[in-house]
């Protein structure tokens, strides 16, 4: 293959934050990668047991024809909140769904992660799973569409966060919480579990990222 005919990225945009992104003049279809909130920790108990982690969120991705021109909204799924610490700790809340929407259509719908469970007196709280991939995708189509599927992919193990920044790490339900007090996680991961009388720590945001012309 001579170095002409090596495809060529044409164009790439991120989005840590909810909005509204217009098709580029000139493009016909995306690669898009979409990951849910992820799960905030759960809270510990006051003198013994530690919160359970919460689980990053779903990764998807999808390749969909466009229509130039075409304004498609982005909803970022917020990671959810640390449970609270203490002698009546709480769980973590779930992540919230990253979504990319037409004319109020949901074209790709990725979930949130599950939030830690809370410890009891007794007891570590419950890790939480992975989040049920349930129906992640409801295209739609038809000659006036702009936008049509052509190729859907689903993780739930997380494995294409690594793609965007650094490897996905789901919340530490261990006795010391976040012992480390580690930082940078990337986006979609779930938050560690409170140590005790700890409050858990939040889930980080989602992301959509789409690029085209490759």
């Amino acid at each position: 293959m001579s170095i002409n005919m090596i495809p060529k990225l044409s164009g790439f945009v991120i989005f840590t934050s909810s909005q509204n992104w217009t098709v580029p003049s000139g493009v016909y279809k995306v690669k898009i990668i979409a990951i849910g909130g992820g799960g905030g920790g759960g809270g510990g108990y006051s003198n013994t047991y530690t919160g359970g982690k919460g689980s990053a969120g779903i990764t998807l991705y999808a390749e969909m024809l466009v229509t130039p021109g075409t304004e498609l909204g982005i909803i970022i799924g917020a990671g959810g909140s640390g449970g609270a610490g203490g002698s009546s700790p709480t769980a973590g809340a779930n992540g919230g769904v990253t979504e990319i929407t037409f004319d109020n259509n949901v074209v790709l719908y990725a979930t949130g992660g599950g939030g830690g469970g809370a410890a009891t007196s007794s007891a570590n709280g419950s890790s939480a799973g992975a989040p049920s991939p349930g129906n992640q995708y409801t295209g739609f189509q038809g000659s006036s569409a702009p936008v049509f599927p052509l190729f859907l992919y689903q993780t739930s193990t997380h494995a294409l966060n690594a793609i965007l920044l650094n490897s996905t790490i789901n919340g530490n339900g261990s006795t010391y919480g976040n012992p480390y007090g580690q930082g940078g996680l990337s986006y979609g991961s779930g938050g560690f579990g409170g140590g005790v009388n700890e409050n858990g720590n939040p889930g980080i945001n989602g992301i959509v990222a789409i690029w085209w012309g490759d």
